[in-house]
Formats: C-alpha cells, structure tokens, sequence
C-alpha cells in the first residue's frame, strides 16, 4: 500500500461500504500472495515488483474506470452510485494534474507459483 497512489482512493470503497465494519475493500499485506498461492496448493517460487501506473484523462473517466474494477459495487449498494462517484471524485483531487489528467504512480507485488 505504501507504494500505491491508488490506495488512498480505494479505501472508499470500505468506507462506504460498512463503515462500522470497514468490510470491503483493503489494502494487501506484505505476505497475502504467498497465503494465497499456498491454500490453492501452489508452491511459490519467486515474486518481485512491476510499476503499474493508473492514468486517466480526466476525474469523470477515473471515476468509471475505477468503478468498473467490480471494488465499489458494495459502496454503491449501501449507499448510492452519486454518492460513491462524489466520494470517488474527492478522492481523486490529489492525484489530478493542472492539465486535468489524474495520474496514480503504482508499484504491485507478483508472484510465481507452481503446482505442487
């Protein structure tokens, strides 16, 4: 999580979605790929880092290509779609470039893991 812009903006989908709970959406802990990879009955055998950047040319397509992830499909029941786009666009602000693009720098952890 800390070294991904995008994180921030996805902790609304958790929050909107049971905020007494924090149910939905969280960020993946250090060790979660292998645990994954392991309860499949896979063997892990090597993992690194890739850069993944998210861009967008302006808030309105952030919004739509983030709610088409699937993420925020619980925020938009316990709540409403306006409210998770509102939520979403605020979010967003920081990460918004004078030119209007939105810009999230990323770097995701992968995993390669055999059959056992």
């Amino acid at each position: 999580p800390e070294r991904c812009a995008t994180t921030s903006v996805l902790r609304v989908a958790g929050k909107l979605s049971d905020p007494l709970r924090g149910a939905g959406w969280r960020p993946a802990l250090r060790d979660d790929l292998e645990e994954v990879a392991q309860r499949a009955g896979l063997r892990p055998d090597g993992s690194g880092r890739v850069a993944c950047p998210f861009g967008y040319a302006d808030p309105g397509s952030a919004v739509r290509g983030l709610l088409s992830t699937g993420l925020f499909d619980a925020a938009v029941a316990a709540t409403d779609r306006e409210q998770v786009d509102k939520e979403l666009t605020e979010a967003l602000h920081p990460h918004q470039r004078p030119d209007g693009t939105v810009w999230m720098p990323n770097v995701f952890r992968y995993l390669i893991a055999r059959v056992r």
